[in-house]
């Protein structure tokens, strides 16, 4: 199997201060339409930062229950991207390394409310509201 390098989004500043961060998200689809996550008006796919020590699959499994409180089946790597951002909420600029796998919602949302409701946007429309470039590219990958 061979390692395909990181898709590159974004270019660091002039500044080089970058806060590395490693995240996993999943494109989960159903009739031409995918499951976002919206936090400020900005749409996220589901998913979000690792722990230390955490896999890949173990951040997307954790992240999607807690934002959804939703299980999640991973059914393939799609890929791996590098983002580089600015994050107003803690005036911050990342450089996150996001794996991204497809897969599905294995059941209805368990009791109690996720940090976060589900949004299920048209394809199309989910790629122009994606915050991270390489959610959108994701998207077009799955």
């Amino acid at each position: 199997m061979s390692m395909a390098k990181p898709v590159i989004f974004g270019s660091p500043g002039p500044t080089g201060q970058y806060t590395e961060r490693r995240a996993a998200y999943v494109v989960v689809t159903t009739d031409g339409k995918v499951a976002m996550v919206r936090e400020e008006e900005k749409y996220f796919l589901p998913g979000g930062g690792s722990l230390t020590g955490e896999a890949p699959e173990e951040t997307v499994a954790r992240e999607v229950y807690e934002e959804l409180t939703r299980r999640v089946r991973l059914i393939h790597k799609i890929g791996e991207a590098i983002q580089y951002f600015y994050s107003t909420a803690d005036d911050r600029h990342y450089q996150m390394l996001a794996t991204f796998f497809a897969g599905e919602f294995t059941e209805e949302p368990s009791s109690g409310t996720g940090e976060h409701e589900l949004h299920w946007l048209p394809l199309m429309e989910s790629e122009l509201a994606c915050f991270h470039a390489c959610h959108a590219w994701a998207v077009r990958q799955a």
